[in-house]
Formats: structure tokens, sequence, C-alpha cells
């Protein structure tokens, strides 16, 4: 039975993933810095006392998104459309991994 659901949820997965996916209609060179940023600001946030963390976390990305000229509803529709292909997923964060390892490098 075990074998039986593995096997069914690896052919779910596989299906979910189009092999002709193509370029995404999202600019992920302009999508990638904003992420690495948000993702800074996310780990920013964790060191900030319990009582105050989701407010300043909110603070933190507000501004990060502001730093890079758009709002959340803006980016809450370009992520969602990158969210339809598994592959545009793995090449935007491959792209965040990149960016936070260069910056990581520099300091």
């Amino acid at each position: 039975m075990k074998r039986f659901l593995l096997l069914l949820s690896l052919a779910v997965f596989t299906r979910c993933t189009s092999p002709d996916a193509g370029p995404p209609p999202v600019d992920l060179d302009m999508l990638a810095p904003l992420m690495a940023d948000l993702q800074v600001a996310e780990a920013l946030a964790t060191e900030v006392p319990v009582l105050v963390r989701d407010s300043m976390r909110e603070t933190y990305f507000d501004r990060v998104l502001a730093d890079h000229q758009t709002d959340r509803a803006t980016f809450d529709s370009l992520t969602w459309i990158i969210r339809e292909e598994p592959s545009w997923v793995d090449s935007l964060y491959a792209r965040v991994t990149v960016l936070l390892a260069k910056e990581s490098l520099n300091e």
C-alpha cells in the first residue's frame, strides 16, 4: 500500500510539471533581487523580540517593496504567476541563491 501511494504521489507531482514550460512571463532578473532582499528582511525579523516581530516584519517587507518600486498587490500577482510552473520557481530561487551568496561574500 505504501509503495502504491508513493508511486501515485510521484505520478501526480510529475504531472504538475510540464517539460516544455518555456520562459516565464515575468522577468526573473528583475524579481530575483527583490526576493533576495525579502529573504534578508525575513532573516532580520527573526532577530527582533517576539512582541514586535510581526509588525517589524511587515515594516521591513513594506520598505523592501518600496525600495524596488512595487507594492504588495503587484508582488503577490508576480509570485502567483511564477508559482504556476515549478521550473520557474526553481529558476527564480537559483538566481536568489546566487545573489545571496554574492552578498555574503562581500561582507
